[in-house]
C-alpha cells in the first residue's frame, strides 16, 4: 500500500505528528493528529522495519472511520465541519 497522505501535506494542513512506537516484530507506526473545536482527526500509518507502508487508518474523535478510502478532499471536509 502506498502512503496516501505525505508528511508535507500533514504539516501544511495543520496536523502535528505524535510520538510513534515500535511493534513487537520490529515494524513501527507513525501518527498525526489535528485538534479543532474539541474534536480531533488522527491518521495512523504502519510500516515494516524496512520502511514499507503496510496500511493506515483514520479516526475521528477516537472512532475509526470505515468504508471507502478517504481522500484529501474528504479530510478537508471533516476539518471544515469541525
Amino acid at each position: 500500500m502506498k502512503q496516501y497522505f505525505t508528511i508535507e501535506w500533514f504539516a501544511n494542513t495543520g496536523f502535528k505528528e505524535l510520538k510513534g512506537d515500535t511493534l513487537d516484530n520490529g515494524d513501527y507506526y507513525r501518527w498525526w493528529q489535528l485538534d479543532k473545536n474539541d474534536s480531533n482527526i488522527t491518521i495512523t500509518y504502519e510500516y515494516t522495519k524496512e520502511g514499507k507502508c503496510l496500511g493506515g487508518y483514520v479516526e475521528f474523535n477516537g472512532e475509526q472511520l470505515k468504508g471507502k478510502i478517504l481522500t484529501k478532499e474528504d479530510i478537508k471536509l471533516l476539518i471544515e465541519i469541525m
